[in-house]
């Protein structure tokens, strides 16, 4: 069987033979075969797994491999000629494969997930203000999904009392509450003398909530400029335990 010039979608596998001027289907797409010993040193550092970007469209060299039907099976990749190719047949196609996510949540509302950054993007409604929920998900695979929208939306169903608990754990923080009263100027946006103050200051001033895919988030509060515009972060842990609050 021939080398043959090939572009495709990896992952999704979606192939163009440019020689035949047509699109291949049902066909599975494997790196050419490495000795041993190459195996072994790209498993050390595991680029040889990280070779294709989801959604990028590749120009390879490759071989044919029929199955017993006589029909196309598997792509074997040789060499990959060129990357991030563009002006293809394939383009509407990446297009179509790389579009945002729209899911309606019937907790958290409208949410978007951009294939690029993987993180399912929303606003939510508290005190006033409109609060940035991000959820962090491996957006090809819908199992991944399930554990960080369900952080998010107990989250949501409680905001009230997530939010008194955070403010008090940010300002029981004896080394935070200092730093903050120590750079507390005139013309901050907030006033306090005691912890019990500092936790009411931040009151509607929650900015955002990050949801990590494993099911632990941090919740981000406007700092009244008191450190300069950072944000006063508290992380969460998988398990709902608060067990940092910092400005970054």
């Amino acid at each position: 069987m021939c080398l043959c010039s090939w572009i495709g979608i990896i992952r999704k596998e979606s192939i163009y033979d440019i020689d035949a001027d047509s699109m291949v289907k049902k066909i599975k797409v494997i790196t050419w075969p490495i000795s041993l010993d190459e195996y072994k040193e790209q498993e050390e550092n595991s680029d040889y797994f990280k070779t294709f970007t989801n959604g990028a469209i590749y120009k390879v060299v490759g071989k044919l491999q029929y199955n017993y039907f006589g029909e196309v099976a598997f792509l074997y990749i040789k060499e990959v000629l060129e990357e991030n190719v563009s002006g293809t047949k394939l383009d509407k196609k990446q297009e179509k494969y790389l579009a945002p996510i729209n899911l309606e949540d019937d907790v958290l509302g409208e949410l978007v997930l951009e294939k690029s950054e993987g993180l399912f993007e929303g606003k939510y409604n508290f005190a006033g203000n409109d609060i940035t929920i991000y959820i962090e998900v491996e957006w090809s695979s819908k199992a991944t999904w399930k554990k960080p929208l369900s952080v998010a939306r107990d989250f949501v169903e409680q905001i009230a009392e997530k939010d008194k608990e955070a403010r008090e754990y940010i300002a029981s923080d004896n080394e935070l509450f200092d730093a903050a009263l120590e750079c507390l100027e005139d013309d901050c946006e907030i006033n306090f003398s005691t912890p019990e103050e500092f936790a009411n200051a931040l009151s509607g001033r929650m900015k955002y909530i990050f949801v990590n895919q494993n099911g632990s988030y941090t919740i981000g509060y406007d700092d009244g400029y008191v450190f300069g515009g950072h944000e006063i972060d508290v992380d969460v842990n998988s398990k709902g335990k608060m067990v940092c609050a910092e400005m970054r």
